[in-house]
């Protein structure tokens, strides 16, 4: 399983991501997570096929829609809750 610095371990339920490999996860409440998904579309534009170009903007228009049916959830992105586990001695 992958490790996110903020999160920790990710796991998922379809394939699997070795150990030592990082991960970055991006909430939908990330306020900037449209705009990073948004351009991450668009760098697969010329260089992934058309099923991946289709989840990536499925995603997309998920976090969309997430963000549009919760403006109450949606915020900045901050580490507070892993720079409190990082004060305490863990990680």
């Amino acid at each position: 399983m992958g490790h996110d610095r903020k999160y920790g371990k990710v796991i998922t339920e379809h394939g699997s991501i070795p150990d030592d490999e990082p991960v970055i996860v991006f909430r939908a409440r990330d306020r900037f997570s449209p705009d990073v998904i948004a351009y991450y579309a668009s760098l697969c534009e010329k260089a992934s096929p058309e099923f991946h170009r289709n989840l990536v903007n499925g995603t997309l228009q998920a976090v969309l829609d997430w963000q549009r049916d919760n403006p109450g959830k949606v915020r900045a992105p901050d580490s507070a809750a892993h720079q409190g586990r990082m004060k305490e001695g863990r990680q």
